[in-house]
């Protein structure tokens, strides 16, 4: 927990510095120039922005589900080596 609060403070601390740097008065010298990124490099940005949320998506449901499995067929093998040990040395 005591983690969770330094990194919160730690995002807010930085989201402030942030704000307080765009309030300056004196433009930085690159400022007014014409942008480098065209349209099509805009539309390959957010192309592969939406690719890689689609990614991540299915990697951790994939696992998520691989993890799910893995715990339900030890449970079904518990249980059934169970039934079986009982089986054999009942009197």
């Amino acid at each position: 927990m005591a983690g969770f609060c330094k990194a919160l403070l730690s995002l807010v601390m930085a989201l402030l510095a942030v704000t307080a740097d765009a309030q300056r008065s004196v433009p930085f010298a690159s400022e007014g120039k014409q942008l480098m990124v065209t349209p099509t490099i805009m539309t390959a940005i957010l192309f592969g922005a939406i690719w890689l949320v689609l990614f991540l998506v299915g990697f951790c449901c994939l696992f998520v589900a691989v993890r799910l499995i893995r715990y339900f067929v030890a449970c079904v093998v518990g249980i059934c080596c169970r039934v079986l040990f009982l089986w054999k040395h009942k009197k």
